[in-house]
């Protein structure tokens, strides 16, 4: 399909949505009306932007009238109403290119979750057990206003799950204009590590996009880039480019990684690295390209990183990693010697030393010579540097006097060993949120903001390309429920403040962006502004002078806990909020085949010498708490490495999520990422037991791993 047709497709669906949705009259239609005579309606189709996690896919959305039952005088009637079908990735989208993850399929199924907040709500009963009554919005606006009167504004606290973009930009604005710090997150997938670490090294702000299609040869190492890690649709497209998108050429790709993830699955090659030596490997394929003069741009590293690396003890580093030698230093001469070598750094599993290692996989790239040039690693657009901030969020959230919640669940995603549960039962919190979760159960007033399927919004792209990306949605729906835009909101509680707000909108956003001849007419129309721009060949010029590295650190006695924990990003549910949506629960986990429900992955050493099978139950335990959960032997797992996925475990969070699995967040020591400030999910130990008594709690296998449970054969 190509820009005019698809153009013409959009403008028609517009239309033809506006007039369904926002009609003069609503169509009320009386039960006694039979089925058959009701006329189905046509399917429409219009841009908008996925916001089920940062990456900022445009998309393209199904809609088709529909009917839901309304009452009015006591009489139940159908109402007309446009209903959302289906969602796919918009074509002209340089993030999603058509394509879409299956949490963004999934975002209709938060559109329509029977447990969305409907209004409203004042808490009515103990904090955190969830207990709200109705109130106006009127009320609610009045008890905001009044606890943000009597408060110290520095002791304001704004949690937010938003990406760049308008809604981020608004909530910022707001912040500034009643005098409160900027806004925070303690979303587990912000990415402030990759992030810092560019900043440190090329002083770029935002997320370094790395171009994997122009590539020959990619060395990735601790980012699970078609997994959990920053944009895996946008890198799904970009690999599969890279091995199939250019006649004749066919790259390859090595993964270091402490797990068998699903980019360590798809490589050519895995190096399974020790959890927290990413740095140390990173390091000693330096210093071999120095050695075997296959550095290409050696030059070009600052003096003290050259001598940091040349007087590393090569030998010692290897070794710490776990990798073969002979396999390591292959590695590095094909990297080396590639016409177009990238190395990715990540922190899907973020340790005590992950800045570390980001910043060394920024270093092998200039020594490398591909920075800023096709095939390497691009400086992100400034649209996109705007971001809350996440170190020390725990400490801001014990000194807040009133906490907002924009889509945050720090109860959740930050460890009970912190203390934030206790922090947060002392303090005025208010949820913009949609679902009652396991923090929202905490807040006094519930003002639920729109759906964004049901809001305009402007998303930058996180990652897209040497273009700006900005998703656009418009609104084309009708709300559901009395619910209301965030941006209104905001600034109904500045005017009772008396302060002076001006809302972000998505078209107060893009207009300065607009390049000469473009209108926000079109970019609407489109579904994005994606200006067209090359890779960026100015000469480089590191900020930082020197490289340091160290061992890890993990919380626990050995001896008492001798396993190694690694929680991580689950596809399914990112950082838990994607535990309410069916799909999602009924979506086969990619390591284990499990479907409702996830399991520790034991490797088959370990399984044996504690006797337990795929399907057997196991207590995991750490010095900070215990969880129990199915067990599923990994044959790629490392031995003393004791992963589990993050997604499942809430007390509150609607019918689909509530009391079902475990949280591995719940048993981490509140260990921090040294550099950052983050927190280092990966820096706890544990031990593992069997159980013997069987839970009643529902988790299914695919049959070839069901045979190897109790129920099968050992």
């Amino acid at each position: 399909m190509d820009r005019r047709n698809f153009f013409k497709i959009v403008s028609t669906a517009s239309a033809g949505v506006a007039a369904t949705s926002c009609g003069k009259k609503e169509a009320l239609i009386p039960l006694l009306v039979p089925e058959h005579q009701i006329a189905p309606g046509e399917e429409q189709w219009h841009p908008s932007v996925c916001t089920e996690c940062s990456a900022g896919c445009g998309v393209i959305v199904r809609v088709m009238e529909g009917e839901r039952i309304v009452e009015r005088n006591g009489q139940k009637f159908r109402e007309r109403i446009a209903s959302i079908k289906k969602i796919e990735g918009n074509p002209l989208d340089p993030v999603s290119s058509g394509a879409l993850c299956a949490r963004g399929q999934a975002a209709v199924q938060s559109l329509y979750n029977p447990d969305r907040v409907r209004g409203p709500m004042h808490r009515t009963g103990d904090r955190g057990k969830a207990a709200f009554s109705s109130m106006s919005w009127d009320d609610g606006i009045a008890a905001i206003t009044k606890a943000i009167s009597a408060t110290d504004k520095s002791k304001v606290v704004f949690l937010t799950t938003a990406p760049a973009g308008s809604r981020l930009a608004g909530i910022q604005r707001f912040l500034q204009s009643i005098g409160a710090p900027a806004a925070y997150t303690s979303s587990l997938a912000d990415f402030s590590i990759e992030r810092q670490a560019a900043q440190a090294v090329f002083g770029w702000t935002g997320m370094p996009d790395y171009h994997v299609s122009q590539a020959r040869y990619v060395l990735g190492v601790g980012a699970d880039f078609l997994g959990g890690w920053v944009s895996p649709v946008y890198y799904g497209g970009q690999f599969g480019r890279f091995r199939q998108g250019r006649l004749g050429i066919r790259g390859k790709l090595v993964q270091a990684e402490s797990r068998m993830s699903l980019t360590a699955a798809s490589a050519d090659e895995w190096l399974p690295v020790r959890p927290g030596f990413e740095p140390h490997l990173l390091v000693a394929v330096g210093r071999l390209l120095l050695e075997e003069k296959l550095a290409r741009a050696a030059e070009q590293l600052p003096p003290g990183v050259t001598e940091s690396i040349l007087g590393a003890d090569l030998q010692q580093l290897i070794r710490s990693t776990g990798v073969d030698p002979n396999v390591l230093r292959r590695v590095a001469r094909e990297l080396g010697e590639s016409e177009a070598p990238l190395v990715i750094g990540g922190a899907s599993v973020i340790h005590s030393n992950s800045f570390q290692a980001i910043v060394a996989s920024h270093y092998l790239n200039i020594m490398l010579g591909n920075v800023g040039r096709r095939g390497g690693p691009q400086a992100p657009h400034p649209a996109s540097d705007v971001a809350a901030a996440n170190p020390n969020v725990v400490e801001a959230l014990k000194a807040a006097q009133v906490v907002f919640l924009d889509g945050e669940n720090p109860v959740y995603t930050l460890p009970p060993s912190s203390g934030v549960a206790a922090a947060l039962a002392s303090k005025t919190i208010i949820s913009f949120g949609s679902f009652i979760d396991d923090s929202a159960a905490y807040a006094d007033v519930i003002l639920p903001s729109h759906h964004p399927l049901e809001a305009e919004a402007a998303v930058v792209a996180m990652v897209g390309g040497p273009a700006t990306s900005v998703a656009v949605a418009t609104p084309f729906v009708r709300p559901l429920y009395d619910t209301r835009p965030l941006e209104q909101t905001l600034g109904d509680i500045a005017r009772k403040l008396n302060v002076a707000f001006e809302p972000v909108t998505a078209k107060s956003f893009v207009q300065p962006l607009l390049p000469n001849g473009e209108t926000w007419d079109n970019v609407a129309l489109r579904g994005g502004l994606w200006l067209e721009g090359e890779a960026n060949a100015q000469p480089l010029k590191p900020v930082s002078k020197n490289m340091q590295w160290s061992d890890p650190t993990f919380s626990g006695d050995a001896l008492q806990f001798p396993l190694q924990f690694q929680p991580y990003l689950s596809v399914q549910y990112h950082d838990g909020r994607g535990a309410n949506l069916p799909w999602m629960q009924e979506l086969p986990d990619p390591a284990s085949s499990a479907m409702w429900g996830l399991p520790v992955e034991i490797d088959p050493k370990t399984a044996t010498k504690l006797n337990v099978a795929t399907g057997d139950w196991v207590r995991v335990e750490s010095a900070n708490g215990k969880l129990d959960a199915p067990a599923y032997v990994h044959p790629a797992a490392l031995p003393g490495v004791v992963s589990m996925a993050i997604g499942e475990g809430h007390t509150h969070y609607g019918r689909y999520a509530s009391g079902r699995g475990a949280n591995p967040i719940s048993i981490l020591a509140p260990a921090q990422e040294t550099s950052t400030g983050v927190l280092a999910f990966g820096a706890t130990r544990v031990r593992v037991a069997r159980l013997e008594q069987r839970p009643s709690e529902l988790i299914q296998f695919s049959p070839q791993d069901r045979e190897q449970g109790p129920w099968g054969h050992r």
